[in-house]
């Protein structure tokens, strides 16, 4: 079972790939699994090949989408979020 700091990544990936609506959401969780071998559960523990998975499917559009889920996150572990231009979503988790 996952504890607080999993569920609130899961929850702020969730939330950040929202922007594509339901169905696109669930897409990409669907290319994740078939595609690159990391289920969602899997994501806390697998930050950079969850990255690089956005990366494969986005293009330079995964910076976009790395803000927006460590914003979230940040958001709901009660940190400040400040933008660094270079970073990507595996160093904000980090």
């Amino acid at each position: 079972m996952p504890d607080g700091y999993d569920l609130a990544v899961l929850d702020a990936v969730d939330e950040g790939l929202l922007v594509l609506g339901e169905s696109g959401r669930e897409r990409v969780y669907y290319r994740l699994e078939m595609n690159h071998r990391i289920k969602r559960e899997e994501i806390p523990d697998r930050p950079e090949d969850f990255y690089e998975a956005l990366v494969d499917m986005f293009g330079e559009g995964a910076k976009i989408f790395g803000k927006i889920i460590a914003k979230n996150l940040y958001g709901r572990l009660g940190l400040t979020f400040s933008e660094h231009e270079n970073w990507t979503l595996v160093d904000y988790v980090n």
